[in-house]
């Protein structure tokens, strides 16, 4: 258990994060748990019920946590003036991270969510819980003039020595409400698989779904899957043609043959469409049967297996018959990313680099220094920017499981993209390729609206041409709009993710025809 303490604009969720991710342990941030279960923000439950009231939670749950399973915990500032809280941490590992005046202040501005500004002389405050910090912490590292990344290798160094960032497993919880779940990115762990899963008793039969390019990969999934029931495999339709009501409704009639119950388990082994296609049966079948994902592509890894999103496409649209239904694991074996072909490697990382415009700027460094251990599958590069990936996705998705507003931001690029493919037929084009032209269409858009400057364009298309992916297309403006009127964000008129700054999303924006004019002479030239 490693505890992070320290004053706010410490960075100690920032860190927290990264350093779950090196160590392979779930991350969990007591101001967002508190939030979770009161259900109102820290500032409301400071000016409705006072600091004690919150102080009671805000204990309440970080004895929970620090009595749970081993993780990153982030304690709130001011959690330590609790007597009882300090001696619950005395078995933890507890770091501080120290942070001067002058830069907590600078990096947190003028944040309305922290209550204790208004309360307190913010210096003051400052100097007595620093003291408090450093009677309790078992390591102390200075923040200051340091990027996140750094401070949390040497945590993480100082805690497990200096080989823990070399190709170690990293497991990422996905915080949902009713059904959290965690997420293990690493390498060899076919064999192993059970032991990345959750206890999940009463198993008979499992189902495998995959596609024929993997029937082979399948056999080394087998035999690890039978310890745990009797193991049946069902090859689909390869591509997207998979993903319809007729390969649905095929799968229900496997699994009634099977004498399927919901206590029985279905395996996705594959890409996005088997994940999206075994993700909707499990979800509708017996009204929700057990369900992991152990996804084979990049672009599943990143983002397709995670979040609870399942789906089959209609003509009319894609993944317009679909369910939100979270999987009860998700492992992410790297070494099955090299099954892909280079150029689906490549569509991939679309993906990847979409995080790192609305979420992870250093993504995006990753992405251009490392382009060629990604695209050739290094693991180690790998580990590190699926589980960065998986670990942005899985904050957004757990303050928004259901899409209703937040989640929007990972739609970046795809209310283009999303009609790219649709204009072109399934099949005519990657997801990934469609996504990044996609996203340089988003970036022209937020220039031709005065959102964003030059310079974010030019960065868009740095990353994505460094990648080796298309940021430019023939369609034309009409090719497009059969598939806005049927597009799921769609709200009086299609609405669109756009960026102000790199890391700075914008939702629901609703474009005039001029700036879509310019866009798409853009995007042709």
């Amino acid at each position: 258990m490693i505890v992070l303490v320290g004053f706010m604009g410490s960075g100690k969720t920032t860190v927290g994060k990264l350093l779950a991710n090196l160590v392979g342990l779930p991350f969990l941030d007591t101001d967002a748990l508190v939030v979770a279960r009161d259900g109102r923000s820290i500032r409301d439950i400071f000016e409705q019920s006072g600091e004690r009231a919150f102080r009671e939670i805000e204990r309440e749950i970080v004895l929970e946590t620090l009595q749970g399973r081993d993780a990153v915990i982030s304690l709130g500032g001011g959690s330590l003036v609790d007597p009882k809280v300090c001696q619950g941490i005395e078995r933890a590992t507890v770091v501080h991270l120290r942070v001067s005046y002058g830069e907590a202040m600078r990096r947190v501005g003028v944040d309305a969510g922290r209550p204790m500004l208004d309360l307190r002389d913010p210096r003051t405050l400052a100097h007595e819980r620093e003291a408090t910090y450093e009677v309790v912490s078992n390591l102390g590292v200075t923040t200051d003039g340091r990027s996140p990344r750094d401070v949390a290798l040497e945590i993480a160094i100082e805690c497990f020595g200096p080989g823990i960032a070399i190709g170690r497993p990293r497991r990422i919880a996905v915080q949902v409400p009713h059904k959290p779940y965690d997420v293990v990115v690493g390498r060899d762990l076919i064999e192993s698989l059970p032991d990345h899963l959750p206890p999940m008793d009463g198993i008979e039969r499992i189902l495998v779904v995959t596609q024929p390019p993997l029937e082979r990969l399948t056999k080394d999934l087998v035999p690890p899957l039978q310890k745990l029931g009797d193991v049946s495999v069902e090859i689909v339709e390869d591509g997207e043609g998979a993903k319809t009501l007729a390969s649905a409704e095929r799968l229900y009639g496997v699994l009634a043959d099977l004498d399927f119950h919901r206590s029985d388990l279905i395996v996705s082994f594959g890409g996005g469409v088997v994940s999206d296609l075994a993700g909707f049966v499990a979800s509708t079948y017996g009204r929700g049967t057990r369900l992991v994902h152990v996804p084979t592509t990049l672009l599943a890894q990143v983002d397709a297996a995670i979040g609870g999103k399942t789906g089959v496409n209609l003509p009319h649209a894609k993944n317009m018959v679909g369910t939100f239904y979270q999987p009860d694991g998700v492992v992410c074996d790297v070494d099955l990313i090299s099954s892909s072909s280079m150029e689906e490697i490549r569509s991939g990382s679309a993906e990847i680099a979409k995080y790192g415009f609305v979420g992870d700027p250093d993504l995006l460094e990753i992405l251009r220094s490392e382009t060629q251990k990604i695209l050739g599958g290094d693991a180690i590069v790998l580990i590190d920017v699926v589980a960065r990936s998986v670990a942005i996705k899985a904050e957004v998705v757990a303050r928004d499981e259901h899409d209703s507003h937040a989640r929007a931001v990972l739609n970046y690029g795809h209310t283009f993209g999303h009609a790219i493919e649709h204009a072109m037929g399934y099949g005519g084009i990657r997801h990934g390729e469609a996504v990044s032209i996609g996203m340089m269409a988003a970036a022209y858009l937020a220039r031709e609206m005065l959102y964003t400057t030059e310079l974010v364009v030019s960065r868009h298309k740095e990353v994505l041409t460094d990648l080796g992916l298309p940021v430019t297309t023939d369609l034309e403006l009409s090719d497009l709009e059969p598939a806005w009127k049927l597009d799921k964000k769609y709200s009086g008129g299609v609405r669109f993710v756009l960026l102000r700054s790199i890391g700075e999303p914008v939702i629901g924006v609703e474009a005039t025809q001029e700036a879509l004019d310019a866009t798409m002479k853009r995007l042709r030239s």
